[in-house]
């Protein structure tokens, strides 16, 4: 549903040229950049992707939209996990974050991935139950509701990572509720609703004084001197529009979204960079960085822009496991119950 949904936009996209700077211009291409969670020095970040060339009318439209790279990053680099049509979805539960993507390769696969603040580790993937079904979810932590074929549900415990029940829909009623999902009919149409994903992380807007990047932080500031910035930047005007998150200790620096317009005409002079609402003339681009800075400055690369995609740079993640609570609980209660045992059988000792 949420694929049928963002294909409508798409078509509406099309249908609307875009409303700056695309004249004298033969293609463009569009980067977008979040942060959708972050977990002590860790984070995972979404680069979207979207390329543009001219209609019958000359004006840019929309030719691959909304390519999502998505990137695991902590202090030591950033590492390819998925490439997906949608920015991953995010759940909080017992001390983790659970993210939700749904891959481009896979035969329309869902795949549930767990993120502490020192682990992050693929939990499970699902399929749907007939080839090239596209499976719609809906999520009320711990229970994941899937649609696996058009009449049936699937609930997995997540946290847990075991089916703990199966629905007819054909037998469920509108406003049936399931596993905390509530089931949506609406004529030939069917709907899962369930909790809300967390909101991502706020960033904070740096300044630009005597040459230096300012970030407060609470009671004190960064300050890293623009020139050492400069390599990994596509031009010096991009440095105050700069994304700061906070980790827990250091911080998290990324791209503001950028569209690129080139291969120019007869007509044009150059090509050219839009952040925001500010316009700068460019010669070419190169690579795109995040940087972490802890007191040590660390540049990492995710990709170039090629003009008809994003060329990954970053090598793909390695996991590790992370241990849910219900883990620490049992080995909790095997400890009292040991205790307890020592207890009542030393009792008996010393009695006799």
């Amino acid at each position: 549903m949420r694929r049928a949904i963002g294909l409508l936009f798409l078509a509406l996209a099309v249908l609307a040229p875009l409303p700056q700077a695309s004249a004298g211009y033969n293609g463009a291409e569009r980067l977008e950049f979040d942060v959708v969670v972050i977990s002590g020095d860790s984070a995972i970040l979404s680069v979207t992707y979207t390329t543009y060339s001219p209609s019958m009318s000359g004006s840019l439209v929309p030719t691959v939209c909304c390519l999502s790279f998505n990137f695991y990053a902590n202090s030591s680099g950033t590492y390819l996990i998925d490439e997906s049509w949608e920015k991953p979805v995010v759940h909080w539960y017992r001390g983790f974050y659970y993210v939700f993507i749904t891959p481009t390769i896979g035969n329309n696969s869902l795949e549930v991935f767990r993120l502490g603040e020192d682990c992050f580790e693929r939990v499970t993937t699902i399929r749907p139950e007939i080839e090239d079904y596209q499976m719609d979810f809906a999520i009320a932590m711990p229970y994941l509701v899937v649609r696996v074929a058009p009449w049936k549900l699937v609930a997995i415990n997540i946290a847990k990572n075991v089916t703990v029940d199966t629905l007819d829909l054909t037998r469920a009623e509108n406003g049936a509720y399931f596993k905390g999902v509530t089931i949506v009919k609406e004529g030939s149409r069917t709907r899962l609703v369930g909790d809300n994903p967390e909101s991502p992380p706020s960033p904070l807007k740096p300044d630009l004084r005597d040459g230096n990047l300012i970030v407060a932080l609470g009671r004190g500031k960064v300050s890293i001197p623009l020139e050492r910035l400069r390599p990994y930047l596509w031009s010096e005007e991009e440095a105050e529009h700069i994304r700061v998150y906070p980790l827990e200790s250091g911080i998290l620096m990324i791209p503001p979204d950028v569209m690129h317009y080139f291969a120019p005409d007869a007509n044009s002079t150059g090509e050219l960079l839009i952040f925001g609402n500010e316009k700068v003339p460019v010669r070419s681009i190169s690579a795109v960085y995040v940087i972490h800075y802890n007191g040590t400055l660390k540049a990492f690369k995710l990709g170039e822009p090629a003009g008809s995609g994003f060329i990954v740079n970053a090598e793909n993640v390695s996991f590790r496991a992370c241990h849910p609570p219900e883990t620490h609980e049992v080995a909790f209660w095997t400890a009292v119950i040991l205790l307890a045992v020592i207890g009542f059988v030393g009792f008996f000792v010393v009695k006799k």
